[in-house]
């Protein structure tokens, strides 16, 4: 219970949060605690509904793997392509295998610039 009470003051900025996109509302979301997302949501993070019934479930066709062996070496940028290639899924603009990793690829070597 401690827990989710010593982050009251964060998890009341959820609450006053308002994400523009889906991706906004998954990366603010996705390092919280089920538990302090509850209360969060309890306080009136009403976006948070939305998150739990169709964001949080969204998963790549692709892996870092799949980045690895077309050329980008392990490291940050394998990460930064497959957060590009999920963001560009979860606002509905790309879909599909190619599709992510035609974005992941192109973040990954810096031709899309970081959020």
């Amino acid at each position: 219970m401690l827990a989710i009470v010593r982050p009251l003051p964060q998890i009341r900025e959820l609450v006053g949060a308002e994400p523009e996109r889906p991706s906004d509302a998954f990366w603010l979301a996705k390092p919280w605690d089920p538990a302090q997302l509850v209360v969060a949501r309890a306080l009136g993070a009403e976006w948070l509904d939305d998150y739990a019934e169709k964001w949080r479930q969204i998963v790549l066709e692709i892996t870092g793997d799949d980045l690895i062996a077309a050329g980008i070496p392990e490291g940050p940028a394998v990460g930064h392509g497959l957060q590009a290639a999920l963001s560009g899924k979860l606002d509905g603009e790309i879909s599909g295998r190619e599709e992510e990793l035609e974005i992941a690829l192109a973040a990954a070597r810096g031709e899309i610039p970081e959020d």
